[in-house]
Protein backbone atom coordinates (compact mmCIF):
# COMPACT_ATOMS: atom_id res chain seq x y z
CA UNK A 1 0.00 0.00 0.00
CA UNK A 2 1.57 3.46 -0.37
CA UNK A 3 1.44 3.67 -3.87
CA UNK A 4 -0.58 4.37 -7.10
CA UNK A 5 -1.02 1.38 -7.89
CA UNK A 6 -1.61 -0.39 -3.96
CA UNK A 7 -4.68 2.15 -3.69
CA UNK A 8 -6.41 1.06 -7.32
CA UNK A 9 -8.78 -1.63 -5.35
CA UNK A 10 -9.77 1.12 -2.94
CA UNK A 11 -12.13 -1.20 -0.98
CA UNK A 12 -11.90 -4.97 -0.75
CA UNK A 13 -7.90 -6.36 -1.45
CA UNK A 14 -7.79 -8.70 -4.17
CA UNK A 15 -4.18 -10.34 -4.79
CA UNK A 16 -2.99 -11.12 -7.83
CA UNK A 17 0.16 -13.30 -7.99
CA UNK A 18 2.96 -12.51 -10.48
CA UNK A 19 2.40 -8.82 -11.07
CA UNK A 20 4.60 -5.80 -9.45
CA UNK A 21 2.54 -2.52 -9.94
CA UNK A 22 4.23 -0.02 -11.37
CA UNK A 23 4.74 4.01 -10.24
CA UNK A 24 5.37 6.88 -11.93
CA UNK A 25 3.38 9.24 -9.30
CA UNK A 26 3.73 8.51 -5.63
CA UNK A 27 -0.03 8.25 -3.74
CA UNK A 28 -0.13 8.89 -0.16
CA UNK A 29 -2.64 7.02 1.76
CA UNK A 30 -6.30 6.64 0.77
CA UNK A 31 -8.72 7.78 3.24
CA UNK A 32 -12.47 6.58 2.78
CA UNK A 33 -15.56 7.28 4.24
CA UNK A 34 -16.50 4.97 7.38
CA UNK A 35 -20.50 4.43 7.82
CA UNK A 36 -21.93 6.72 10.50
CA UNK A 37 -25.67 7.90 10.97
CA UNK A 38 -25.41 11.19 9.63
CA UNK A 39 -29.50 11.19 9.07
CA UNK A 40 -29.44 11.29 12.91
CA UNK A 41 -26.94 13.69 13.63
CA UNK A 42 -28.60 16.25 11.27
CA UNK A 43 -31.95 15.68 12.43
CA UNK A 44 -34.00 18.87 12.78
CA UNK A 45 -30.76 21.41 12.09
CA UNK A 46 -31.27 20.93 8.62
CA UNK A 47 -34.82 20.25 5.97
CA UNK A 48 -34.92 16.73 5.47
CA UNK A 49 -34.56 16.86 2.14
CA UNK A 50 -30.87 17.85 2.15
CA UNK A 51 -30.28 15.84 5.00
CA UNK A 52 -31.67 12.88 3.30
CA UNK A 53 -29.34 13.61 -0.08
CA UNK A 54 -26.05 13.76 2.25
CA UNK A 55 -26.73 10.63 3.50
CA UNK A 56 -27.56 9.30 0.40
CA UNK A 57 -24.80 10.98 -1.29
CA UNK A 58 -21.92 9.61 1.43
CA UNK A 59 -23.45 6.07 1.58
CA UNK A 60 -22.73 5.94 -2.26
CA UNK A 61 -19.36 7.49 -1.97
CA UNK A 62 -18.36 4.80 0.68
CA UNK A 63 -20.12 1.68 -1.24
CA UNK A 64 -18.39 3.02 -4.31
CA UNK A 65 -14.58 3.19 -2.64
CA UNK A 66 -15.46 -0.17 -0.79
CA UNK A 67 -16.63 -2.22 -3.91
CA UNK A 68 -15.09 -1.15 -6.75
CA UNK A 69 -11.74 -0.64 -8.47
CA UNK A 70 -9.49 1.93 -10.78
CA UNK A 71 -12.49 1.65 -13.07
CA UNK A 72 -14.80 4.12 -10.96
CA UNK A 73 -12.44 6.94 -10.11
CA UNK A 74 -15.02 9.27 -12.39
CA UNK A 75 -18.30 8.06 -10.60
CA UNK A 76 -16.28 8.56 -7.08
CA UNK A 77 -14.98 11.92 -8.28
CA UNK A 78 -18.70 13.00 -9.57
CA UNK A 79 -20.33 12.25 -6.56
CA UNK A 80 -17.72 13.67 -3.71
CA UNK A 81 -17.72 17.24 -6.30
CA UNK A 82 -21.82 16.76 -5.60
CA UNK A 83 -21.11 15.95 -1.70
CA UNK A 84 -19.00 18.94 -1.84
CA UNK A 85 -21.29 21.46 -3.04
CA UNK A 86 -23.85 20.46 -0.03
CA UNK A 87 -21.55 19.88 2.44
CA UNK A 88 -19.85 23.82 2.26
CA UNK A 89 -23.14 25.13 3.55
CA UNK A 90 -22.70 23.24 6.98
CA UNK A 91 -19.46 24.56 7.84
CA UNK A 92 -20.94 28.21 7.13
CA UNK A 93 -20.95 30.06 11.19
CA UNK A 94 -24.46 31.04 10.72
CA UNK A 95 -25.55 27.68 10.68
CA UNK A 96 -24.29 26.88 13.54
CA UNK A 97 -23.48 23.49 12.53
CA UNK A 98 -19.59 22.77 12.31
CA UNK A 99 -19.46 21.17 15.51
CA UNK A 100 -21.38 18.36 13.73
CA UNK A 101 -20.73 14.78 15.22
CA UNK A 102 -20.51 11.57 13.36
CA UNK A 103 -18.49 12.36 10.87
CA UNK A 104 -16.18 8.72 10.59
CA UNK A 105 -13.07 7.96 8.03
CA UNK A 106 -10.61 5.43 7.56
CA UNK A 107 -7.27 5.12 6.70
CA UNK A 108 -6.52 2.22 4.13
CA UNK A 109 -3.30 1.35 5.70
CA UNK A 110 -3.55 0.95 9.50
CA UNK A 111 -5.94 -1.87 9.53
CA UNK A 112 -9.05 -0.25 8.70
CA UNK A 113 -9.03 1.58 12.41
CA UNK A 114 -11.59 4.50 12.30
CA UNK A 115 -11.15 8.72 12.91
CA UNK A 116 -14.15 10.60 14.33
CA UNK A 117 -14.42 14.01 14.75
CA UNK A 118 -17.27 16.52 15.52
CA UNK A 119 -16.67 19.12 13.38
CA UNK A 120 -17.61 19.64 9.11
CA UNK A 121 -14.56 21.19 8.49
CA UNK A 122 -12.74 17.62 9.18
CA UNK A 123 -15.35 16.59 6.72
CA UNK A 124 -14.78 19.17 4.36
CA UNK A 125 -10.82 18.14 4.84
CA UNK A 126 -11.35 14.86 4.23
CA UNK A 127 -13.40 15.11 1.21
CA UNK A 128 -11.11 17.62 -0.70
CA UNK A 129 -7.86 15.09 0.19
CA UNK A 130 -9.54 11.78 -0.70
CA UNK A 131 -10.50 13.75 -3.95
CA UNK A 132 -6.39 14.53 -4.21
CA UNK A 133 -5.62 11.26 -3.86
CA UNK A 134 -7.85 10.11 -6.67
CA UNK A 135 -6.54 12.54 -9.01
CA UNK A 136 -3.21 11.38 -7.96
CA UNK A 137 -3.77 7.99 -8.94
CA UNK A 138 -5.31 9.47 -12.61
CA UNK A 139 -2.15 10.87 -13.35
CA UNK A 140 -0.16 8.18 -12.59
CA UNK A 141 -2.00 5.65 -14.49
CA UNK A 142 -1.91 8.27 -17.26
CA UNK A 143 1.97 7.45 -17.41
CA UNK A 144 1.36 3.40 -16.95
CA UNK A 145 0.78 1.67 -20.11
CA UNK A 146 -2.37 -0.84 -19.51
CA UNK A 147 -0.37 -3.43 -21.19
CA UNK A 148 2.78 -4.18 -18.57
CA UNK A 149 4.37 -6.72 -21.10
CA UNK A 150 5.08 -3.55 -23.45
CA UNK A 151 8.59 -3.15 -24.52
CA UNK A 152 7.44 0.33 -26.00
CA UNK A 153 7.75 2.46 -22.73
CA UNK A 154 7.14 5.84 -25.16
CA UNK A 155 4.42 7.97 -23.53
CA UNK A 156 2.10 10.05 -26.09
CA UNK A 157 2.41 13.86 -25.66
CA UNK A 158 -1.20 14.11 -25.17
CA UNK A 159 -1.10 11.11 -21.94
CA UNK A 160 1.83 14.17 -20.54
CA UNK A 161 -0.07 16.78 -20.57
CA UNK A 162 -2.97 15.48 -19.16
CA UNK A 163 -0.84 14.09 -16.56
CA UNK A 164 0.38 17.60 -15.91
CA UNK A 165 -3.29 19.16 -15.65
CA UNK A 166 -3.91 16.40 -13.15
CA UNK A 167 -1.06 17.19 -11.13
CA UNK A 168 -1.61 20.77 -11.17
CA UNK A 169 -5.62 20.17 -10.06
CA UNK A 170 -4.36 18.06 -6.92
CA UNK A 171 -2.18 20.18 -5.57
CA UNK A 172 -4.77 23.12 -5.39
CA UNK A 173 -6.96 20.56 -3.70
CA UNK A 174 -4.27 19.92 -0.95
CA UNK A 175 -3.28 24.11 -1.55
CA UNK A 176 -7.19 24.87 -0.54
CA UNK A 177 -6.75 22.43 2.44
CA UNK A 178 -4.34 24.02 4.04
CA UNK A 179 -4.80 27.65 3.05
CA UNK A 180 -8.86 28.02 3.52
CA UNK A 181 -9.88 24.39 5.53
CA UNK A 182 -6.72 23.68 8.14
CA UNK A 183 -7.06 27.26 9.26
CA UNK A 184 -10.90 26.68 10.67
CA UNK A 185 -10.00 23.82 12.79
CA UNK A 186 -9.70 24.56 16.27
CA UNK A 187 -6.04 23.78 18.04
CA UNK A 188 -7.24 20.31 19.78
CA UNK A 189 -9.08 19.37 16.85
CA UNK A 190 -5.72 19.90 14.22
CA UNK A 191 -3.47 17.99 17.13
CA UNK A 192 -6.04 15.18 17.17
CA UNK A 193 -5.60 14.52 12.87
CA UNK A 194 -4.66 11.63 11.28
CA UNK A 195 -1.20 12.10 10.18
CA UNK A 196 -1.86 12.10 6.67
CA UNK A 197 -3.98 15.26 7.22
CA UNK A 198 -1.30 17.28 8.71
CA UNK A 199 -0.18 20.38 7.46
CA UNK A 200 3.16 19.03 6.78
CA UNK A 201 2.20 16.29 4.70
CA UNK A 202 -0.61 18.24 2.88
CA UNK A 203 2.13 20.52 1.84
CA UNK A 204 4.69 17.87 0.97
CA UNK A 205 1.97 16.11 -1.24
CA UNK A 206 0.99 19.41 -3.04
CA UNK A 207 4.77 20.59 -3.62
CA UNK A 208 5.54 16.87 -4.82
CA UNK A 209 2.77 16.85 -7.11
CA UNK A 210 4.04 20.30 -8.46
CA UNK A 211 7.08 18.90 -8.89
CA UNK A 212 6.35 16.03 -10.54
CA UNK A 213 4.67 18.12 -12.89
CA UNK A 214 7.35 20.57 -13.85
CA UNK A 215 9.34 17.50 -14.27
CA UNK A 216 6.90 16.23 -17.57
CA UNK A 217 6.82 19.84 -18.24
CA UNK A 218 10.46 19.80 -18.77
CA UNK A 219 10.11 16.26 -20.43
CA UNK A 220 7.47 18.09 -23.22
CA UNK A 221 10.43 21.27 -23.76
CA UNK A 222 13.21 19.20 -24.37
CA UNK A 223 11.32 17.30 -27.26
CA UNK A 224 10.04 21.18 -28.23
CA UNK A 225 12.07 22.87 -30.99
CA UNK A 226 10.69 25.92 -30.08
CA UNK A 227 10.92 25.71 -26.21
CA UNK A 228 14.20 28.15 -25.78
CA UNK A 229 17.62 27.40 -23.48
CA UNK A 230 16.16 28.95 -20.62
CA UNK A 231 12.80 27.86 -20.02
CA UNK A 232 14.04 24.74 -20.24
CA UNK A 233 16.88 25.98 -17.37
CA UNK A 234 13.56 27.62 -15.52
CA UNK A 235 11.82 24.51 -15.74
CA UNK A 236 14.78 22.30 -14.34
CA UNK A 237 15.45 24.70 -11.56
CA UNK A 238 11.39 24.85 -10.22
CA UNK A 239 11.46 20.97 -10.47
CA UNK A 240 14.53 20.13 -7.91
CA UNK A 241 13.08 23.86 -5.45
CA UNK A 242 9.83 22.32 -5.65
CA UNK A 243 11.17 18.49 -4.35
CA UNK A 244 13.56 20.57 -2.16
CA UNK A 245 10.62 21.85 -0.87
CA UNK A 246 8.63 18.58 -0.52
CA UNK A 247 11.66 16.84 1.30
CA UNK A 248 11.33 20.47 3.62
CA UNK A 249 7.85 19.47 4.97
CA UNK A 250 8.55 16.04 5.49
CA UNK A 251 11.75 16.40 7.11
CA UNK A 252 9.77 18.59 10.21
CA UNK A 253 8.26 15.38 11.36
CA UNK A 254 10.69 12.00 12.42
CA UNK A 255 8.44 9.44 12.82
CA UNK A 256 8.24 7.93 9.96
CA UNK A 257 6.80 4.51 9.33
CA UNK A 258 4.69 2.10 6.90
CA UNK A 259 3.30 4.81 3.79
CA UNK A 260 4.92 7.91 5.07
CA UNK A 261 8.36 6.41 5.54
CA UNK A 262 8.10 5.14 2.02
CA UNK A 263 6.89 8.85 0.59
CA UNK A 264 10.32 10.01 2.43
CA UNK A 265 12.04 7.72 0.27
CA UNK A 266 10.53 8.29 -3.07
CA UNK A 267 10.89 12.10 -2.34
CA UNK A 268 14.54 11.88 -1.38
CA UNK A 269 15.07 9.70 -4.37
CA UNK A 270 13.34 12.19 -6.92
CA UNK A 271 14.95 14.92 -5.29
CA UNK A 272 18.58 13.35 -5.92
CA UNK A 273 17.72 12.35 -8.95
CA UNK A 274 16.47 15.72 -10.14
CA UNK A 275 19.15 17.59 -8.01
CA UNK A 276 22.00 15.02 -10.75
CA UNK A 277 20.00 14.57 -13.62
CA UNK A 278 17.97 17.52 -15.09
CA UNK A 279 20.63 19.78 -15.50
CA UNK A 280 22.47 17.27 -17.41
CA UNK A 281 19.62 16.15 -19.63
CA UNK A 282 19.15 20.19 -20.85
CA UNK A 283 23.03 20.57 -21.39
CA UNK A 284 23.25 17.13 -23.63
CA UNK A 285 19.92 18.54 -25.50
Amino acid sequence: MGCAASVYQVGKKKKKKGIIPEVSIFVPSMRVPAQCDLQRTLKGLIPKDLADKLTFIRNQILLIAQDTDVSAIDELQKALQEYLSLLVGLTRKEFGLQELNGFKWKNLEDGQEETSVANSWFELLSVLHMMAMLTLVEANMKLIPKDMAMTERAVSGDCMRDTVDLLLKASGYLDFCVQDVLVHLPPDIKNKLPKDLHQGILEATSNQALAQGTEIQLGLALESQNATLSVKRRLACEAVSYYAQTLCCLSGDTNFHGTAKKHMLFIKWKYLEAKVFLPTKIVDF
